[in-house]
């Protein structure tokens, strides 16, 4: 299999760079096929650590938490990626073996879908290479890049797509102000310092050698035959 989609999958547009990286883990197992919106979408996808806000690592069940963020553009009309993908390593995926004592293939249960339009991602740390994610819902979430040989670049990756997301008068005075008429209550957003377990993503694991979207909640008018508009050959 290729290490990257076909060409047609990631034409022009401002966000072209991203797309243009080898695939990662979460989108090999969406290549296999098994979920047909997301087998030829591009995807910029990187681990990540989830930490607090003063980027002490959360622990759960005596384990770092570990992130797969995939950043998805679910049709080639689209100018701009609409969908962010979260996944963790599946609880049974470290235990597997293989034949001819092989380095098992690590399984990433997929556990969150949220439309672009609903998730403000920030750098909240760029020396230490974190991000800010805050969701429409006011609760915010704080991730770490793992270490890699790579790092530096692919951070820079993110920073970019932080200012390719945000809106036209954001973007353009490259600040963190909301666009003119928008008005928010702070206290709203405010992040409560809740227990680290109360903070942590909640992910689930699976038995089956796939991705797992039981708990997925995927909203059909959002998430049409967008589909339909990518096709290819294996």
């Amino acid at each position: 299999m290729a290490n990257m989609l076909p060409y047609y999958t990631a034409e022009s547009s401002s966000a072209m760079g991203l797309f243009n990286t080898p695939m990662g883990k979460l989108q090999r197992q969406l290549y296999k096929g098994e979920y047909t919106l997301f087998k030829y979408a591009p995807m910029f996808e990187s681990d990540f650590i989830q930490v607090n806000r003063r980027g002490s690592v959360i622990d759960v069940y005596n384990r770092a938490s570990m992130v797969t963020v995939g950043i998805v553009r679910t049709s080639p009309n689209l100018a701009l990626p609409d969908v962010m993908l979260l996944a963790q390593p599946a609880a049974t995926s470290g235990s597997r073996t293989q034949k001819g004592g092989k380095k098992p293939t690590q399984v990433l249960e997929l556990t969150r879908l949220l439309p672009l339009e609903f998730v403000k991602i920030s750098i909240h740390d760029s020396k230490t290479k974190r991000l800010r994610l805050k969701f429409a819902t006011g609760r915010c979430f704080y991730l770490q890049l793992c270490p890699t040989s790579n790092a530096r670049d692919l951070f820079a990756h993110w920073e970019n797509l932080v200012c390719i997301l945000r809106p036209p008068v954001e973007a353009y005075s490259c600040t963190y102000a909301l666009p003119a008429g928008d008005e928010l209550d702070i206290t709203k957003f405010e992040e409560e310092d809740k227990s680290l377990q109360a903070n942590a993503f909640d992910f689930r694991g699976t038995d089956q050698d796939q991705i797992s979207i039981r708990n997925l909640h995927m909203n059909p008018e959002v998430f049409g035959a967008t589909s339909d508009g990518y096709a290819g050959e294996d």
